[in-house]
């Protein structure tokens, strides 16, 4: 699996394409740090909500980088295409990561906190980030041009998605019964306890994490799922 990671993160990054959603992640974070002193945990909350958007829009440009033909190339090769999109989305969640450190970690570099940031708070930004990453990811995996040829109808999902799941609270309020917290993506919950939180033994925020870590595995699974049945492996 690890020579397919790398030859994606060599085919991604020659593509160029990574360059305006990576650019869409750090640019916002290096304006909201560019203000100081700036509060903990409110300030963690926001860049993962910037975190949740980029990595929607990162993924979707990482899983349409390659022309189909080359996709359905690879595919053959590992003789399996549930283990080549596993490998996509371990590259994601690679990449997710790697966001989700840079992102934590800058402000504490750069001083740009309105006081020190404790162990409790960085367990806490970091788990956050990264859900929230992985929650804009496996919502690329539903756009990609696989799934929906046309990219500005996938684009035009992927933003109304993303704007109702930031409001979720508000969308709540105004549509009955579990049809918020059940489709979209638990960002706004995961927002809410982050600003709130101040301890690993928060159990809102936990709640939430956990919501969150069950609707990004129910996903990827379907995802996953729905692409065993077109495996190419069966037809060899």
């Amino acid at each position: 699996m690890m020579p397919l990671i790398v030859y994606l993160l060599r085919s991604y990054s020659a593509s160029q394409r990574y360059f305006a959603p990576m650019a869409g992640i750090l640019i916002p974070v290096l304006i909201l740090y560019s203000y100081t002193p700036n509060p903990v945990m409110s300030s963690y909350a926001a860049t993962a909500v910037i975190l949740f958007a980029g990595s929607a829009w990162l993924g979707l440009s990482f899983l349409n980088h390659q022309p189909p033909v080359q996709r359905q190339v690879s595919a053959v090769h590992m003789r399996s295409a549930v283990r080549y999109s596993f490998g996509e989305l371990l590259t994601l969640i690679i990449l997710t990561l790697s966001f989700t450190l840079i992102i934590v970690l800058y402000p504490l570099v750069t001083g740009s906190f309105d006081g020190p940031a404790g162990m409790n708070q960085l367990v806490m930004a970091i788990t956050g980030h990264f859900l929230c990453g992985l929650l804009g990811v496996v919502i690329s995996l539903y756009l990609q041009a696989s799934w929906i040829p046309k990219h500005s109808y996938a684009i035009g999902l992927m933003m109304i998605v993303i704007i109702l799941s930031i409001g979720g609270a508000e969308v709540a309020s105004f549509v009955p019964g579990l049809f918020v917290q059940v489709l979209l993506p638990p960002v706004s919950s995961l927002m809410e306890e982050m600003m709130h939180g101040d301890s690993p033994a928060d159990t809102a925020f936990w709640g939430a994490a956990l919501h969150a870590l069950i609707y990004i595995s129910l996903l990827a699974g379907m995802y996953l799922l729905r692409t065993s049945r077109k495996d190419f492996n069966k037809s060899m």
